[in-house]
C-alpha cells in the first residue's frame, strides 16, 4: 500500500512540473521577477484547513514569505527558527507565510504537525504561485513591507540575524 502511494505521490509531483513547464513555456510565465522595490505579486492559495489566503489580505503588516518542499535540508532546519521569530514578532505586526511547492498536502500535514508549526503554511502543489515569484529552488525568502513592495530576497538559508536586522528595519 505504501509503495502504491509513494508512486501516486511521484506521479502527482511529475504531473504538476509538467502543467507548470506548459504554463511557462506557453507563456503564462511572463511575468517580471518579484525584486526589491517593486510590488509582491499577488498570490492566492489554499491553507491546510483549505481556507483561501491573499497576499492583499496582509496589506498594512510585515510579510515574510517563504517558499520551501520538505525535501529540502535546508528549509526543513530553517522552519523552526521561523518559528521561534514568529511567535516573539507577531504582535508586532509580523505575518509569516509559509508556501509549500510541490508537495502532496499529507506531506505538508504530517511536517507541519511533526514541527508544531505555528504560522500560515500554504499548498502551491502546482507550484503556481512560485511560478508568479520565479523560485525555482527552495529556500527563498522574500520580505514585503507593509505596503505590499517587496523589500529584500534571500536565497537558500535565512539566519537569524538576516530576520532579526531585515524584520526590525520593516517594523
Amino acid at each position: 500500500m505504501r509503495r502504491l502511494e509513494n508512486r501516486i505521490a511521484r506521479k502527482m509531483a511529475l504531473l504538476g512540473m509538467l502543467v507548470c513547464c506548459t504554463l511557462f513555456l506557453g507563456g503564462w510565465g511572463t511575468d517580471k521577477v518579484a525584486k526589491p522595490g517593486e510590488s509582491a505579486p499577488e498570490i492566492s492559495v489554499l491553507d491546510l484547513g483549505d481556507k483561501p489566503v491573499k497576499l492583499s489580505d496582509f496589506k498594512g503588516k510585515v510579510v515574510i514569505l517563504r517558499f520551501w518542499t520538505s525535501g529540502c535540508k535546508m528549509c526543513v532546519a530553517g522552519m523552526p527558527v521561523l518559528d521561534d521569530f514568529y511567535k516573539k514578532n507577531k504582535d508586532r505586526g509580523l505575518v509569516v507565510l509559509a508556501v509549500n511547492k510541490g508537495d502532496t498536502r499529507a506531506q505538508v500535514e504530517k511536517f507541519v504537525r511533526e514541527l508544531k508549526l505555528s504560522y500560515p503554511v500554504l499548498l502551491d502543489s502546482l507550484a503556481i504561485t512560485a511560478q508568479k515569484y520565479r523560485v525555482t529552488a527552495a529556500p527563498v525568502t522574500f520580505f514585503i513591507d507593509k505596503g505590499g513592495i517587496v523589500q529584500k530576497r534571500v536565497f537558500g538559508d535565512t539566519s537569524r540575524d538576516v530576520l532579526e536586522k531585515t524584520v526590525k528595519e520593516l517594523l
